[in-house]
């Protein structure tokens, strides 16, 4: 005889084959109780809707915005700080020139031979037109005095 019991048909026998946990089911419904405050809050009488009765707030607001305009505080606020805005908006004029002048410059840059006739042109302008200034003392003096009176012109002391 075998070592194993068997109950005719070849296969082990159902008393001691291991019991499985039953699965765990998923709700298929769902019950939520209706709430009746929605209701009340817009069935109060002289209500204009959702709105009235409970919160509230926007109207709080907008009646607090409206008495603030009419007040003029608007204006003096302006009046106090249209000095730093200008000067805010004069510096983002100021950045976003410099961004377009570094984005023309690197455009040029890439072009092939550009940059190297660019820098020719520079050369042959000083010495067309620089050094003859720079070579006689009179004329010197009076480049000089010109570029002196434009920097003091434009510190605002002259």
């Amino acid at each position: 005889m075998n070592a194993t019991p068997e109950n005719g048909n070849g296969g082990p026998d159902p008393e001691q084959a291991p019991e499985q946990a039953p699965e765990p089911s998923v709700a298929t419904t769902l019950s939520v109780e209706a709430s009746a405050a929605p209701l009340l809050a817009q069935a109060e009488p002289g209500g204009d809707g959702p709105n009235s009765g409970e919160g509230g707030e926007w109207e709080l607001l907008l009646q607090k915005l409206r008495e603030w305009l009419n007040q003029g505080q608007l204006q003096s606020l302006w009046a106090q700080a249209s000095k730093p805005v200008t000067l805010l908006a004069g510096l983002v004029g100021v950045l976003l020139v410099l961004r377009i002048y570094a984005a023309l410059l690197g455009a040029i840059e890439s072009l092939p031979l550009v940059p190297g006739l660019l820098e020719l042109a520079g050369v042959v302008w000083m010495v067309r037109y620089g050094v003859p200034k720079l070579l006689r003392s009179s004329e010197r003096e009076q480049l000089l005095g010109g570029l002196s009176k434009r920097w003091k012109s434009f510190r605002g002391q002259g």
